[in-house]
């Protein structure tokens, strides 16, 4: 008889009676549960760079762990999208006599000739994805050779990007090392990395542009603010990392490619309450995930024992109480007789959940990313993703301003017109009885 134990601690599987185990632990109880600790190493002589991460590889481990999920990558690039909307545009702000605002489109040729050179839409959505992703970005700003215009602007890779250390207070991200081996031992000072220095954007970003002399590429770092961030900014959405609903996601998926390769021989189900653990081994918490493992695996291998009647004397072990967090008498074991229909919906509803929790931590609601996986696989109503996007849509202004931030920072240092406004065309879905589906506004 054999059994196995997956990644993450969360189930396992004995085949010598065809009994799916959820072992109650896994996700936010695995010791382990972002996806690619093992793939990051930290960066060695980097003293001048300050770490994004412990190990440095923050942004690394978060591209490996969304592109591990079925909905996080897709849901995070939606955003991005939704926010671009029908694409920049710019054109001059007057008021009219009630002193409501006029926005007008106009052609003007050094703003087209920028906008060609800089290939403007593609900075505006890699800018977008980087604050969907990251919740900040890293625009780069190149100066003519006089000095006197803004000659382009592009986005750097954000998880290329690492800020200087601060050595004093007033040093604080005076400059950015921009590599793409950080999590392979990339150094601030080797070959592959290029030290960009860093404009201040809140004390008159354009005055001190002007005064500077220490190159002809800037960087001009826009970001959402979380609470007790320096450096780097937290993304909201990451909490479904953090509290391990992610990880839950992907238990789900072993799950099933474990249940279809076995789907004719698994015949039972077993769930453990998490406290048997701790009950039956005192120093559960302090034990890393391969002592866990292989105490799991010993359990795993008692309970095909029992049920196979190898080991009479331990069937009372399936009749085991241990007290819960609030000190009640709960069953340590549940056995279930699987049928047909119960396999085919095995874990949906948990396939069900953890999307739900990707969705609500990222604030996109379900029905805009059409069908849902799991058991009710319904994605709303026409009218419900009408509110929904609106809805988005009309509290997103902030992340599309910060991209705007950094194209009326251009204008200004470039002398166009002061009332020259960049903007996006958002399109909000209307009903029907309006006459057309869409109208577009300019954000």
């Amino acid at each position: 008889m054999s059994v196995h134990v997956n990644q993450d601690l969360s189930f396992g599987y004995i085949d010598g009676v065809g009994a799916l185990v959820r072992t109650g632990l896994g996700g936010a109880d695995a010791p382990g549960t972002t996806a690619t600790a093992s793939l990051v190493k930290a960066s060695t002589g980097s003293a001048d760079v300050a770490f994004w991460g412990p190990d440095n590889g923050f942004p690394q481990q978060v591209v490996a762990d969304a592109e591990a999920d079925t909905s996080l990558a897709t849901m995070l690039n939606w955003k991005a999208k939704a926010w671009y909307g029908g694409g920049l545009c710019y054109g001059l702000v007057t008021f009219d006599e009630s002193g409501a605002e006029v926005f007008k489109q106009v052609r003007l040729p050094e703003v087209e000739e920028f906008i060609r050179r800089s290939n403007l839409a593609r900075y505006a959505m890699e800018a977008l994805i980087d604050i969907s992703w990251f919740g900040q970005a890293f625009p780069e700003l190149i100066l003519t050779r006089n000095r006197q215009k803004i000659y382009s602007v592009s986005e750097l890779d954000t998880t290329w990007c690492r800020y200087a250390k601060a050595k004093r207070a007033q040093d604080l991200m005076k400059w950015v090392y921009v590599n793409a081996n950080w999590t392979n031992g990339g150094r601030f000072d080797d070959e592959y990395t290029t030290k960009i220095p860093v404009l201040d954007p809140y004390y008159d970003a354009v005055a001190g542009l002007r005064a500077r002399t220490d190159g002809f590429r800037y960087v001009y770092p826009i970001s959402f603010p979380s609470p007790d961030k320096a450096e780097y900014q937290l993304a909201s959405w990451n909490t479904v990392r953090r509290s391990g609903w992610l990880a839950i996601g992907r238990a789900v998926v072993e799950f099933k490619k474990m249940l279809l390769k076995n789907i004719l021989s698994v015949e039972w189900m077993i769930e453990i309450n998490p406290a048997y653990w701790n009950w039956k081994y005192k120093d559960w918490d302090e034990k890393g995930d391969d002592d866990r493992r292989a105490l799991m695996a010993a359990e795993l291998k008692n309970f095909g024992d029992v049920m196979t009647g190898s080991n009479g004397a331990g069937k009372s072990l399936m009749t085991t109480t241990v007290q819960d967090s609030q000190g009640n008498a709960v069953a340590a074991f549940k056995v279930t007789a699987l049928d047909k229909k119960m396999k085919e919906g095995l874990f949906n509803e948990d396939s069900q959940e953890a999307a739900s929790h990707v969705f609500t931590a990222g604030g996109v609601a379900p029905t805009l990313m059409g069908i849902q996986p799991g058991k009710n696989m319904g994605a709303g109503s026409g009218s419900d993703a009408r509110v929904a996007f609106n809805n988005f849509i009309s509290t997103s202004t902030f992340e599309q301003h910060l991209v705007l931030e950094v194209l009326h920072f251009i204008r200004d240092f470039n002398a166009w017109p002061e009332n020259l406004e960049f903007r996006f065309k958002q399109p909000l879905i209307m009903t029907l009885d309006k006459g057309k589906q869409t109208q577009q506004q300019t954000s």
